[in-house]
């Protein structure tokens, strides 16, 4: 499902999926909120938010749904700080299709030096909960 931002006169802005969109609005809410952190915690966040990307929530749970997406929310984030620190154009914008933009940064910072191989599954393989 895409949304589109409409001027109050009729003009069509743009087309952003609804995950950009919620993934923006988070971004620039966290930004308002953030201190400047060293590479090393921004590197140890995102392996954090990694590794909750790979556990399924239960279906028993009412809000599994807002738990996963709030999951995948807090991985996209890191991941963007974590380009942004090394000189990364990255934008919400390019997440319409979330699990090919996070393989493409995790290549790009893997070719600009930055180790991400403590985080052992691509983004797209999640892992059950044990």
């Amino acid at each position: 499902m895409a949304l589109a931002a409409t001027s109050a006169q009729g003009h069509r802005w743009e087309v952003m999926s609804m995950y950009t969109h919620i993934l923006e609005a988070a971004l620039n809410d966290r930004s308002r909120s953030d201190t400047t952190t060293t590479m090393g915690a921004r590197l140890s966040f995102l392996l954090e938010c990694r590794q909750r990307l790979g556990f399924m929530v239960s279906d028993s749970d009412s809000d599994w749904g807002s738990a996963a997406l709030a999951n995948q929310v807090a991985y996209d984030i890191a991941l963007i700080d974590v380009a942004r620190s090394v000189g990364l154009a990255c934008d919400p914008s390019s997440f319409a299709q979330p699990q090919r933009r996070r393989l493409e940064l995790e290549r790009q910072l893997i070719e600009r030096g930055v180790r991400l191989d403590e985080i052992d599954q691509p983004a797209s393989s999640p892992r059950e909960n044990r």
